[in-house]
């Protein structure tokens, strides 16, 4: 907007009669065309510039601005995005005006610079914008605008920006609009101009963001798919969005929320229920939905248990809690492997091996964290003596060196319980060689998680996967998984 709008408006009557009475057959301009000349570039112009007070919505480390046959929105604009770097792309016709801008704008040739392009190959701008846009910071926002040039240029410089966009990047594309336009002048009424930034087509059309939100949702992007839903249904004018439930619902158990992703679902089970929403398709899964929504109940128990101030070990026996939680650990660990947070996944797969141990061993009663020996030989029907020995033998054929008395230790770590495991003759214990759980728990050892500097690796995320299926098959665990839910 322009403060100087009255003042400009008056100025605009007398610069449009001016004109009028201006002769338009003499080889000479008039006293009036001059008059009329003098007066915008005196008065209106340094008026029009002077109260434009809009603003670009960022601070932008670069511009480009398409250059046509009149500056003047090119200096507006370049003025309110106010951006570190300004780029002018003109042809070789405009070349001339961008002289003009530069002197306007007073901000020096280190600030702006000034590319030739096609008039009519929107190749040429894509080409010419990201050779430059590939010098700046990955996170740097950057503004476009294109409201000069040939329709080539325009449609060049916009789909690029768009584009751009779409590769994560800060993308904002304005232009110099304008409340009235004298059609007889066939120009803008000065004072009325103002810099209107223009939504992405893919962040506002529904059809666009249902189709950009399915993406995120088969990609694991839990969070952007449920962004978009919900987006979509605001320009629906919808209440509720099915789909963004359930994204919702795998964001939430992403990062261990479990409470509030069963109650997602069982809010979208009650959804599923109620007219227009029986005819999603998701209705047809309801019964995948349901099984989720029961394996997160039983985490929050599982979980509840383990850290009530009166700690109760007997649900880490159960089967199936302990297949839900590890099916929970396994599709967190997946999801950040698909995103390249490999030492998070790795520390997750860690918890999994671990916990799938603590379960073995709770099946006999007994506790990692407060170990009672003697009623685990107890439910072992063995004694203290042959638990020891069976022990140290199992150490040593892994070539480990022989530990300290058993009642010593005051905890079990992940490389105890398996050894312990191992010489109570624990099925799933024996089938995993030996050699593979020492080597996985040597390695936690000399990372940057523990004792050392080493760095976790795609490659150790995959040992502890296939480690910990091999547990699993031979645990006897229900077979059931977080997958997620097909949105068709």
């Amino acid at each position: 907007m322009n403060q100087n709008k009255e003042h400009l408006r008056e100025l605009w009557a007398r610069y449009k009669s001016l004109l009028n009475h201006a002769s338009p057959s003499s080889a000479e301009p008039s006293p009036q065309a001059k008059e009329a000349r003098q007066l915008y570039e005196q008065k209106i112009w340094p008026l029009t510039k002077e109260g434009f007070t809009d603003r670009g919505q960022e601070q932008y480390a670069a511009s480009f601005h398409t250059v046509g046959t009149t500056p003047e929105p090119v200096i507006l604009s370049a003025r309110a995005i106010d951006a570190t770097k300004v780029y002018l792309l003109h042809t070789k016709d405009t070349e001339k005006l961008c002289g003009r801008i530069e002197k306007e704008l007073g901000w020096g040739v280190d600030r702006i610079k000034t590319l030739q392009v096609s008039r009519s190959n929107p190749e040429d701008i894509y080409m010419q914008v990201r050779q430059q846009i590939d010098k700046l910071d990955s996170g740097a926002p950057i503004a476009f605008d294109p409201t000069g040039g040939t329709k080539a240029m325009v449609a060049g410089l916009a789909m690029f920006a768009f584009s751009l966009a779409e590769e994560g990047r800060t993308a904002h594309v304005y232009y110099v609009d304008n409340e009235e336009y004298d059609d007889q002048l066939r120009r803008p009424v000065a004072g009325t101009e103002y810099l209107k930034r223009l939504e992405n087509p893919r962040e506002i059309v529904p059809d666009w963001l249902y189709h950009r939100a399915r993406e995120a949702y088969q990609q694991g992007d839990f969070l952007r798919a449920e962004e978009r839903f919900r987006r979509a249904i605001e320009r629906e004018g919808r209440a509720n969005s099915p789909e963004a439930i359930l994204s919702c619902a795998y964001k939430l158990l992403d990062t261990s929320q479990f409470e509030q992703a069963r109650e997602k679902l069982a809010e979208l089970l009650h959804l599923l229920q109620i007219h227009p929403y029986r005819q999603s398709p998701l209705v047809k899964h309801q019964g995948s939905i349901e099984s989720q929504k029961q394996g997160l109940e039983a985490i929050v128990q599982l979980t509840n248990a383990l850290t009530a101030k009166e700690k109760d070990v007997a649900p880490l026996a159960d089967h199936s809690k302990v297949a839900w939680t590890l099916a929970a650990l396994r599709f967190m660990a997946k999801g950040r492997l698909g995103s390249g947070r490999i030492a998070e996944a790795v520390l997750l797969r860690y918890r999994a091996l671990e916990l799938f141990l603590q379960h073995r061993l709770a099946l006999k009663g007994f506790d990692t964290a407060k170990p009672d020996y003697q009623r685990l030989c107890e439910v072992a029907q063995t004694n203290l003596e042959a638990l020891q020995v069976a022990y140290q033998s199992e150490r040593t054929k892994a070539r480990l060196e022989p530990e300290d008395n058993l009642e010593q230790k005051n905890t079990v770590d992940l490389i105890s319980a398996y050894f312990l495991l191992r010489a109570l003759g624990d099925e799933a214990a024996i089938a995993v060689n030996a050699n593979k759980v020492v080597g996985l728990a040597k390695a936690r050892n000399s990372s940057v998680f523990a004792h050392g500097f080493e760095l976790p690796s795609k490659n150790l995320a995959d040992d502890l996967a296939d480690v910990l299926q091999t547990f699993v098959q031979n645990g006897k665990l229900p077979e059931v998984a977080f997958d997620p839910i097909p949105l068709t």
